[in-house]
């Protein structure tokens, strides 16, 4: 009796969705078990929080924004030469599940029914380089990680002119130009634009 074999490959992208509808599904999770004490905290903590962006110079939040959205990208490269690389992409996307669910209920928690208007407020424009970025970035370190880990006992032979080097330093020079271009708009356009419709003098 002959045997079938049946092979699923999951693409990328699917996995990406599927652990990102994951951690939102934690983060549902989370909200649960919250309780009032944690929603008091965001309507005193977001009141601060829009207080200080209405007062507080754009020019002066470069640094903080630089370390802070820094880490990521700097976490991924890095492990990208490691035996934890690709674990490390995938755990990333279940944390960027979670936070953007969180990011989500705090809004909605703060601003009821203008919560949502508060949400795109707050992700627009930036957000809108983020996500290219972060892409061409994970496809890059996981890529490299891959070839890497297939090829590092041979690695004084990789010669910078090897399509695979040269594919990783051109999707990182790409993700990394977005992501900058990222910062510098969350930094400095997204409070302006927020501030002219949603913060009054």
């Amino acid at each position: 009796m002959p045997r079938f074999r049946v092979q699923i490959q999951i693409r990328e992208r699917h996995k990406l969705m599927f652990l990102f509808l994951l951690g939102l599904v934690g983060c549902a999770f989370f909200v649960r078990k919250a309780g009032v004490r944690a929603e008091e905290e965001i309507l005193s903590g977001g009141s601060a929080f829009f207080v200080k962006l209405a007062e507080e110079d754009t020019a002066g939040m470069m640094p903080h924004f630089l370390w802070h959205r820094s880490i990521l990208p700097a976490v991924w490269i890095g492990l990208s030469f490691t035996a934890l690389g690709a674990v490390s992409l995938y755990l990333c996307w279940l944390y960027l599940g979670f936070a953007m669910g969180a990011f989500l209920w705090a809004v909605m928690v703060y601003g009821g029914w203008r919560g949502p208007f508060y949400f795109w407020g707050l992700v627009f424009p930036h957000y809108l380089l983020y996500a290219p970025a972060l892409l061409l970035l994970y496809i890059a370190c996981l890529r490299w990680n891959h070839f890497w880990m297939e090829h590092r006992r041979y690695r004084r032979r990789i010669a910078p002119a090897n399509p695979q080097v040269r594919l990783f330093a051109v999707r990182l020079t790409l993700g990394l130009l977005l992501y900058g271009l990222g910062i510098w708009s969350e930094c400095c356009l997204n409070p302006w634009i927020f501030k002219r419709i949603f913060i009054k003098p």
